[in-house]
């Protein structure tokens, strides 16, 4: 528990000082894209889907690749992972390879895209992001190439956007959803649209098991909302409350948001999808899966500007106050981060996907990394 506290206090406190010198958010950056890295690359045994992953690497060692054609799982992941088994017989090797690819993408990501750094990485923790990331691998391989995907929204370049994703599919076929969300991130957030966004959620939610019932019997066959447990059981509600909080905030302030940078307006539109997948996975947990190819760049682009523009409202609101204007400021900083630091704590002290307690590859017996 200890290196999760310690990760997120040295975001900020290393974070604030640090981007004020000359080079200090390159340096930032690298600094705590290594440390993202060792955390996840040195950990045993950490997330619920450490030993399923191993059990794959374990597995494909004693299969060829033209067997690969007949696993039912992505192919995209289990090529490369059939490659890394000619190079590394330890299984631990699979997790440093995407502990590396997962710490570069993020890290990269946040130095050519936010204003304040520290801000982004410490929404990317302080949200759950980096525990996610250490389960949900070939689906976070998928959100990950999803991210570098949306500028071409932007760009109104839809080629490249589909062919991104064609490539994130290859990873987790889930990604497949985004060649509908091309068009619909791209619809301005109003009431109107959150009307019927709101309105087609709760249809949803009403008649889902019907709606799954009819689905599965063409495709994802295995999850059968009568039988398969992932569908039948659902997620705690307040990660749900966690990202409608963030989203109402930054849907008040839309009209500044998208002013200040016309792309904000995609960010919105993912942090409400990423709140609609978690209210449906209340119902049915298996969904809010979904919220993984929307929430990386809203949580750690869009919450830092609502946060900061959020303070700069109040400072515009009471400047000839100057007392007033350090209070508001005050209580708006310390609410963020206290909002943000709890749900942290609520995520660990409830073993959130399983991250805790942590533990590093040299507490792993000595059997345990041979066949």
């Amino acid at each position: 528990m200890v290196i999760y506290w310690l990760l997120l206090a040295a975001s900020i406190g290393i974070g604030i000082p640090l981007c004020k010198v000359k080079h200090g958010k390159l340096i930032y950056c690298i600094v705590f894209g290594v440390a993202l890295f060792l955390v996840a690359a040195l950990r045993y045994d950490v997330g619920y889907d450490y030993n399923l992953y191993a059990s794959w690497y374990f597995d494909v060692q004693s299969h060829s690749i033209a067997d690969l054609a007949f696993y039912k799982q992505e192919k995209g992941f289990f090529i490369p992972m059939k490659l890394l088994t000619y190079i590394a017989i330890d299984y631990q090797a699979m997790f440093v390879v995407l502990a590396f690819i997962f710490a570069v993408s993020i890290m990269a990501y946040i130095y050519f895209n936010a204003e304040k750094p520290y801000l982004s990485v410490f929404c990317f923790l302080s949200f759950g992001l980096f525990f996610n990331s250490m389960n949900f691998m070939r689906q976070m391989i998928a959100a990950f190439i999803v991210l570098y995907a949306l500028k071409y929204i932007e760009k109104k370049e839809p080629l490249r956007f589909f062919v991104l994703v064609l490539f994130a599919s290859c990873f987790h076929v889930s990604a497949l959803i985004m060649v509908v969300f091309y068009f619909l991130l791209q619809i301005k957030m109003n009431w109107i649209t959150l009307g019927v966004y709101s309105g087609l959620m709760v249809l949803f939610f009403l008649f889902s098991t019907d709606i799954l019932k009819v689905i599965t019997k063409y495709v994802y066959k295995g999850y059968n909302p009568e039988s398969n447990i992932e569908v039948i059981l659902g997620m705690n509600p307040i990660y749900a409350v966690f990202f409608g909080i963030f989203f109402l905030a930054a849907f008040l302030l839309r009209k500044p948001l998208v002013e200040k940078d016309p792309f904000n307006n995609v960010l919105i539109n993912c942090m409400f999808f990423t709140f609609m997948f978690e209210c449906i996975g209340v119902k049915h947990g298996i969904l809010a899966r979904f919220v993984i190819l929307f929430f990386i760049p809203a949580i750690v682009i869009l919450v830092p500007q609502v946060v900061l523009m959020i303070v700069e409202k109040c400072e515009q609101k009471l400047k000839n106050r100057k007392k007033g204007r350090l209070l508001s400021k005050t209580v708006a900083v310390t609410l963020f981060f206290a909002i943000c630091t709890g749900m942290y704590g609520y995520m660990i002290l409830n073993n959130y996907n399983g991250v805790y307690p942590y533990q590093t590859i040299f507490e792993r017996p000595v059997s345990d990394g041979e066949e």
